[in-house]
């Protein structure tokens, strides 16, 4: 098919759309070419050479979006790395996505996640099929796809799992009073995807889950709104590990949550119920709290323009079906606040024991870390069970030549351990300490950074502390040439070991035309603590590439 014939093709399908064809702006389209497309290409190379050994890995990720007549999009995104690690992973690195759009509909192809509900699909990736649909009163959402690729058990044991495919419908009404959703969810195992025969001992059963979910949200009267959701969650693990053992368990898991708001003023205030079963779960989701009902109230306001305050404040409990023998009870609390009291200060701090899920990297892993290759399976998760910050920022000076600021933050956070397929206790405790300045010389574009950092986090097996002192420069020339540098010292010590990390890095970045980009980055770290990786030095290339192969009508036709 010819370019012409496929321009007319798409006018042809938005001329009798029964739906959207007199509903759409003449304008638009008056003002529009027939076909634009344009996009970005991004390549990183890492050569990396260690003690006895040379690596090289490199990501090629882009996106390009084709236009037609101002309303319809189809935007094609991709990543895709060498790098061997990444094979085994139930989440692979490499994916690619096709999400073309059209007014109020879109169809997603590739890799891509949706979120229907916390209770249901909550953000899962998968990698197939989806549509959604986003009118003034209606919305649909649907999907079918793998969740998960199966991972072969081996030598190393890391996490091996069946293929998992699953697909969902979400399905929502809205108007001025009310606005209702309701989802389902269907998942499941494929058990012939893996294959136990050479390593029994990492069997692990199927699962089959459905799950589904309703919510509602009105407004009574006023500024009265009242919000719900009850969700079902249905999982089943059927599976024969040996020939003579074989092993059945369906559990059915129910939660709910519901809240009452008022807002008057620059004022809200509320009251909230959550209900959450022990060892609630979807195949939808990654991680859940747990075991755990709660009633709270919150509150939000503005004081004098100047302070904003929040809180929720309540009782929760565990052992929500009396399977245990003994209940913790705890008040559950959140806090927050931030200021400007003055022009040039800014504060903003913040206590909370409701737990919550992250990716939680401790400072020395992020020091050594030579690029953002490493650590591409960041399926490992921590539960925050305490997170106390305190943030503080002042302008010290602001002038047309000269910029210079100071900012410190402190955070204290209680953790224990969560990982895909198994739970710990490893409780930690972990502070941290940072401050320092910026200081900008506009007129000859030149930064410099100054930063101290304290660490100490205590487990039940030791107590690790840290000091790190960094310090940072940076040149803008005219003629788009960027260089920078940066020196960090890390001083370690616990009760088995000692050390001091160095790492030294220094890029450059040259920008043609507002196109292209290039950046060189050279990075070396000293580690005395790894002897196979004492001494690493990585050599990185940048490039990227905007282009336009045929432009908007308003920008001058093609670039």
């Amino acid at each position: 098919m010819t370019f012409n014939k496929l321009s007319v093709l798409f006018y042809l399908i938005f001329l009798f759309n029964p739906f959207a064809a007199f509903s759409q702006s003449i304008e638009t389209i008056a003002n529009s070419r027939a076909v634009t497309m344009g996009g970005s290409l991004a390549f990183n190379d890492n050569l990396e050479f260690l003690t006895d050994s040379i690596s090289n890995y490199y990501c090629l990720s882009g996106s390009y979006n084709t236009k037609f007549f101002g309303v319809v999009d189809v935007p094609v995104s991709f990543a895709y790395t060498n790098n061997t690690l990444t094979k085994n992973f139930a989440l692979p690195f490499n994916r690619f996505s096709l999400n073309p759009s059209y007014k109020e509909y879109t169809l997603y192809a590739g890799f891509n996640s949706m979120n229907f509900s916390k209770f249901t699909m909550s953000g899962h990736d998968y990698f197939g099929g989806g549509f959604a649909y986003s009118g003034d009163v209606w919305t649909v959402e649907t999907f079918f796809g793998r969740l998960r690729k199966a991972v072969q058990p081996d030598s190393l044991a890391t996490d091996v799992g069946y293929a998992r495919l699953g697909g969902g419908l979400k399905i929502g009404y809205k108007s001025e009073k009310y606005n209702i959703s309701a989802n389902v969810i269907k998942i499941k195992d494929r058990k012939k995807s893996v294959n136990f025969d050479d390593f029994p001992d990492q069997f692990v059963f199927p699962k089959d889950n459905i799950a589904s979910s309703i919510a509602i949200e009105t407004q009574l009267f006023g500024n009265l709104t009242v919000s719900g959701e009850y969700a079902v969650s249905s999982v089943q693990e059927t599976g024969q590990s040996t020939a003579e053992s074989q092993k059945s368990k369906s559990v059915v898991y129910q939660a709910v949550e519901a809240s009452l708001a008022y807002s008057f003023e620059n004022s809200s205030i509320g009251v909230s119920y959550d209900r959450l079963p022990p060892d609630y779960e979807t195949l939808g989701g990654y991680y859940f709290s747990e075991d755990e009902e709660q009633i709270s109230m919150n509150l939000a306001t503005t004081i004098a323009e100047k302070y904003q305050l929040s809180g929720d404040f309540g009782y929760r409990h565990d052992n929500v079906d009396n399977q245990q023998v003994t209940t913790n009870k705890s008040f559950a609390y959140s806090l927050n606040l931030s200021a400007n009291p003055i022009e040039r200060l800014s504060v903003g701090a913040g206590i909370n024991n409701d737990q919550s899920y992250v990716n939680l990297k401790d400072n020395l892993e992020q020091l050594t870390m030579m690029s953002d290759f490493e650590d591409l399976d960041t399926n490992e998760y921590s539960r925050l069970n305490l997170t106390t910050n305190l943030n503080v920022n002042y302008t010290m000076k602001e002038s047309e030549i000269l910029s210079n600021s100071f900012y410190s933050s402190f955070s204290y956070n209680t953790t224990s351990d969560k990982q895909r397929y198994d739970t710990t206790s490893a409780n930690s405790r972990i502070y941290n300490l940072n401050f320092g300045t910026n200081t900008v010389f506009k007129i000859p574009k030149i930064s410099v950074g100054f930063n101290v950092g304290l660490s100490q986090t205590d487990s039940y097996s030791q107590c690790y502390k840290m000091l790190t002192l960094t310090g940072s420069l940076s040149k803008n020339f005219e003629n788009g040439i960027s260089l920078s540098g940066a020196y960090t010292y890390a001083g370690t010590k616990s009760d088995t070991l000692q050390s001091a990390v160095t790492n030294v890095r220094t890029s450059a970045s040259y920008a043609l035309f507002k196109k292209h980009n290039l950046g060189l980055t050279f990075c070396y770290i000293h580690n005395p603590m790894s002897k196979a990786l004492k001494n690493r030095y990585t050599l990185s290339v940048n490039y990227s590439y905007g282009f336009t192969i045929i432009g908007d009508k308003k920008k001058g036709g093609n670039e």
